[in-house]
């Protein structure tokens, strides 16, 4: 009794983890083939180089781009990509993204191969260039337009200001002239009560 369920537990136990499948067919199971591998592709390398240094501080960022601009100095690729990473950080200047979008266009220029898989990054770049210069045109005008209302603005509360001064002079002047009323009002009432 005791070989008989050996015997199930031990095919339940094959059939279930599937290497009876075989067995059962009465044929060996097919052959592994082999993995190619591939080096990863030069948008891969950008790609994961965004993404890990996704949450760096500015002071890490700092230190990494000047060591990353000077390994790419010597035009190592994965310098290179590096450095292209690194001018699309967030903590990345203005002018070290356009330097990123020269060093990629350069790159591209050089690495024909890779031309395929990095002219969409490439192409993206231009786009956020373009949209960034749209939006420092529009901050320009902005900007301009602030400068013409805080000069108008300038302008009224110094006109303002003349007419308040003016209303003041007025005011007095007024009651510059009650008094004088006043002082005539009570010349007539002596004149009046001397002829009486």
């Amino acid at each position: 009794m005791k070989a008989i369920v050996w015997l199930v537990v031990t095919l339940s136990g094959l059939l279930a983890g599937g290497c009876a499948d075989g067995f059962w067919k009465g044929s060996s199971p097919e052959p592994v083939k082999e993995a190619v591998v591939c080096p990863p592709s030069a948008t891969n390398q950008l790609m994961t180089c965004l993404t890990e240094r996704q949450k760096m501080s500015r002071k890490e960022f700092k230190e990494a781009y000047k060591l990353a601009s000077a390994r790419a100095v010597g035009g190592e690729a994965a310098a290179t990509l590096q450095l292209i990473c690194l001018s699309l950080h967030d903590h990345a200047s203005y002018r070290q993204f356009k330097s990123g979008m020269e060093i990629l266009a350069k790159y591209l220029k050089s690495h024909p191969e890779d031309g395929a898989s990095l002219q969409g990054i490439h192409t993206l770049m231009e786009r956020i260039d373009r949209e960034k210069m749209i939006k420092k045109i529009q901050g320009s005008k902005i900007l301009d337009e602030k400068e013409e209302l805080g000069a108008e603005n300038k302008e009224l509360l110094e006109r303002n200001e003349a007419l308040e001064k003016g209303a003041l002079l007025d005011q007095g002047k007024i009651q510059e002239l009650q008094k004088q009323i006043e002082e005539l009002k009570n010349i007539e009432t002596i004149i009046k009560n001397r002829e009486r």
